[in-house]
């Protein structure tokens, strides 16, 4: 009796309250449409390395491509680091203080003084630097950010030659009164010639050479450079154009530094 229970048992069909569970294979299926709905829904949540805006607005105000200005933008990143990183050895090396190290949104003056003659050879007295500095800075908060070197490489890289001459007028003009005044030149060019002051009179050279490149440039006639008398005297010899001390790139550094932005990572 108990044998003929069991073999009913065996062979009934499976109860109606009794769970039923779906084939293997569609519970596999739902599980990885729900896993991949929940990726697309993160993907969709992580914000590109360099945001789209950004890069539109620099691709209408630089002559850089968007493929260039994306570079640009891990160049920076990369470079405020390192030359942060040696501002502060340099500054702790010279001092016993412990520093605290914040970190910085761009370049200061002493870390793109560093950036100027490494990437450019750009090695020109304080005085200039200083000024090329400036003209990065166009918020003047002491920091050059992101935007600003982007904004300011475009000239020094492919700005066009009215760009260029505005550029280098504007480093020159150091108390930005819209002139290059003779004491102005007096002081870029003693700068950049005068090396032996134990000469008897090393300014004597100096002033000669202002009065030399004041009748060749001043076109009016009134002992100052205005940006017309600048921008005449470049058009007719382009050598002139840093006839007070370098301050742009050569032509072979600068196409060398534009192929290498395609490599950054």
């Amino acid at each position: 009796m108990l044998t003929v229970l069991c073999r009913k048992s065996a062979g009934s069909k499976v109860s109606r309250g009794s769970k039923q569970w779906p084939p293997a294979k569609t519970v596999n299926s739902k599980r990885s449409q729900s896993s991949e709905l929940r990726s697309t829904k993160l993907m969709s949540k992580v914000k590109p390395i360099v945001p789209p805006n950004f890069v539109e607005n620099l691709f209408k105000q630089t002559r850089f491509t968007k493929k260039e200005i994306v570079g640009l933008c891990k160049l920076f990143k990369k470079l405020v680091a390192i030359y942060g990183a040696e501002s502060t050895s340099s500054v702790a090396a010279m001092s016993s203080v412990v520093l605290i190290t914040i970190p910085t949104q761009g370049f200061d003056r002493l870390m793109f003084r560093e950036f100027l003659q490494n990437e450019f050879g750009i090695t020109t007295e304080e005085i200039l630097t200083d000024r090329i500095f400036c003209f990065f800075d166009q918020r003047n908060d002491g920091v050059i950010h992101e935007d600003e070197w982007i904004t300011g490489l475009s000239v020094l890289l492919r700005g066009t030659q009215d760009e260029r001459i505005k550029y280098t007028f504007t480093i020159y003009d150091l108390n930005n009164d819209g002139f290059i005044t003779k004491e102005e030149i007096f002081s870029l060019l003693r700068n950049c010639l005068v090396k032996h002051p134990q000469d008897e009179d090393p300014d004597e050279g100096v002033r000669e050479l202002v009065d030399i490149v004041l009748r060749k440039m001043d076109c009016d006639n009134d002992t100052k450079l205005s940006f017309e008398d600048f921008s005449t005297s470049v058009n007719k010899q382009s050598l002139l154009l840093e006839a007070f001390g370098q301050c742009l790139p050569s032509r072979e550094i600068s196409e060398s530094f534009l192929n290498s932005i395609s490599s950054v990572q």
